[in-house]
């Protein structure tokens, strides 16, 4: 089991978005210069889209549509897939996701060193919906339709993700921490996944004994 090629994939993808999330709040949200880049990138975006202030924009108001796309085409990906596995796993990484962010934006505060105004939130929920819904239809989709669902997934959340910094709803840092936590439960899951299918075939049995116990 330890030797799984997948196992040791997901995990390090869990592990290494882990790791980076935690410098990444250390960095862009810990420290004073860390602020200072974030807040100016997020001021120059929304210069290049002409916004000024923080405003709902059309995003506010196209936002649950988007979502209720995404969920809508997430339901229709798993109940195509026709495995229980795959649902619970989709199910896991959109609760790991939704949840580890809601979390992480009630613990992790954000140090006043008079860089720009508090509003903004480490890390993004909103964009942690997108990025949840795209690591789903990653786990979802039918290989032969994988890279084409992926695109299309990605592209919907790099949209979301310019536009919420352009509206300065969020600071980049906001907006990459919430990708990274996606990353991190859906490596999580499909590592747990990758285990549990290991320890199964480990254990089926072979000639009357467990398939761990041959030779």
């Amino acid at each position: 089991m330890l030797m799984n090629p997948r196992l040791w994939a997901a995990a390090s993808v869990a592990a290494g978005s882990f790791l980076a999330l935690a410098a990444l709040y250390l960095v862009l949200v810990g420290t004073a210069t860390g602020q200072y880049v974030d807040h100016e990138v997020m001021l120059r975006v929304s210069a290049a889209f002409g916004v000024e202030f923080p405003t709902s924009g059309w995003f506010g108001d196209m936002q649950m549509p988007l979502l209720l796309v995404g969920f809508a085409t997430t339901a229709v990906l798993v109940a195509a897939s026709r495995s229980v596995r795959t649902a619970v796993e989709a199910a896991a990484v959109l609760l790991l996701t939704l949840g580890g962010a809601y979390v992480l934006k009630a613990l992790l505060e954000r140090p006043s060193f008079g860089v720009g105004p508090m509003i903004n939130s480490f890390p993004s929920n909103t964009v942690a919906v997108f990025a949840a819904l795209a690591a789903v239809a990653f786990i979802t989709a039918p290989s032969a339709l994988r890279s084409i669902v992926l695109s299309y997934a990605l592209g919907v959340g790099a949209v979301a993700s310019v536009t919420v910094i352009a509206l300065q709803w969020h600071r980049p840092g906001d907006v990459l921490g919430a990708w990274l936590v996606a990353a991190c439960a859906a490596g999580a899951v499909r590592a747990y996944g990758a285990a549990w299918s290991a320890e199964t075939i480990l254990r089926r049995p072979v000639g009357g004994r467990t398939a761990a116990h041959r030779g």
